[in-house]
């Protein structure tokens, strides 16, 4: 409980220190704020080697182990249970109509695609839209801060850094792990994600790689519009990059 407590705490104080942050951090992928440069190259270079390594692999195990239908009802399952986190961010930002079709998504897709394992609410147009805690403040004006990256985790901002706790500690999955003990919970959850976010995108990665000049600018770039299109509730594809 008290872990709890400092997640929300640390989020909130936060909050208000991003608050004062200029809105013009929010810059365009030609003048995207990156003081920490240095660093930030540093820590990219050691996850590329952990990628290169350990994770890559794994996830052409996982791949060659786990057929395609299965890895996309892992995934879907795991938007799934991310539901309550969404909804809470579109109500947040106040977002009534992201937060009913959320609700509908859920609903639908738990008495009609067993538990959520088949996005059957996409068949009906109601398709998926990921709302996170960093989309929520930049709806509140709070600026980006600097761009990061973060070890493992990989590309961020201040922002964004403090909208993952905030998404920890408002996650049902995680309540519960941490009020029954049950953390093993919590880490196969997390373990599923970061194999199955890695098959979704290591396909573009290892293209990014090979075809850029400067792949930590090609990445950073990549990224931030990714981001700008999800604040702005838009349509996320990478072909145009």
């Amino acid at each position: 409980m008290a872990f709890k407590k400092k997640l929300l705490s640390l989020a909130m104080v936060s909050t208000i220190a991003l608050s004062a942050c200029s809105s013009n951090d929010d810059m365009s992928q030609q003048d995207i704020y990156d003081p920490l440069e240095p660093y930030n190259r540093a820590v990219f270079a050691v996850n590329d080697g952990l990628d290169t390594v350990l994770l890559n692999p794994l996830t052409e195990v996982y791949r060659f182990v786990v057929p395609d239908p299965f890895r996309v009802a892992i995934s879907n399952f795991l938007n799934h249970i991310k539901s309550p986190v969404y909804l809470t961010n579109e109500l947040l930002q106040g977002d009534f109509d992201g937060a009913t079709l959320v609700t509908k998504r859920f609903v639908l897709n738990t008495f009609t695609g067993f538990g959520g394992i088949i996005d059957t609410a996409s068949w009906e147009g109601m398709n998926y839209e990921p709302e996170d805690f960093g989309q929520t403040l930049a709806s509140w004006g709070v600026g980006s801060g600097p761009y990061m990256v973060l070890p493992i985790f990989g590309p961020s901002t201040t922002r964004d850094s403090i909208g993952m706790l905030g998404d920890m500690a408002m996650d049902p999955v995680n309540w519960y792990g941490w009020n029954h003990g049950e953390n093993d919970i919590t880490n196969v959850r997390t373990g599923a994600t970061l194999l199955s976010t890695k098959d979704e995108y290591m396909d573009l990665q290892k293209d990014l790689k090979s075809s850029s000049l400067d792949y930590y600018a090609a990445v950073r770039s990549v990224w931030m519009q990714r981001r700008q299109s999800l604040i702005n509730d838009g349509e996320v594809s990478y072909e145009e990059y």
